[in-house]
């Protein structure tokens, strides 16, 4: 192969590992939303409970919880809003749904390259 061929290669294979990192990325920000989905739900089943609220690293606070408190929720940029938990839930719900369409964008995008990766390895170029 000449220099050429092998300089595109390798910028397509950097390509085809960003991809993947990114696919891995976004199918842990996934698990961690629906996570976040089955710990509201606990919360709504449990009227009033004592919960371990996150102040910082490693450190909690007890804090009496009631179901029909309100949550702050991150809109993004730093911008937080008072919402009830099944309010938080659908923002949860529209942040995963959001999430498996990148998912199946990156999908396939990395399909789509590893089909060019392999036809220029095989020299059907």
């Amino acid at each position: 192969m000449n220099q050429e061929i092998m300089q595109v290669l390798t910028q397509m294979n950097q390509q085809h590992e960003s991809l993947q990192e990114q696919l891995n990325i976004i199918g842990q920000q996934i698990i961690e939303l629906q996570h976040f989905k089955e710990e509201i739900s606990i919360l709504e089943k449990n009227k009033n409970s004592e919960i371990l609220a996150p102040l910082g690293k490693s450190v909690f606070a007890k804090v009496n919880f009631s179901s029909d408190e309100k949550v702050f929720v991150d809109v993004g940029t730093g911008y937080f809003v008072q919402k009830t938990l099944s309010e938080a839930k659908d923002i949860v719900e529209d942040q995963t749904k959001k999430f498996h369409g990148f998912k199946a964008q990156i999908s396939s995008e990395l399909s789509n390259l590893t089909n060019q990766l392999e036809m220029m390895i095989s020299g059907k170029n």
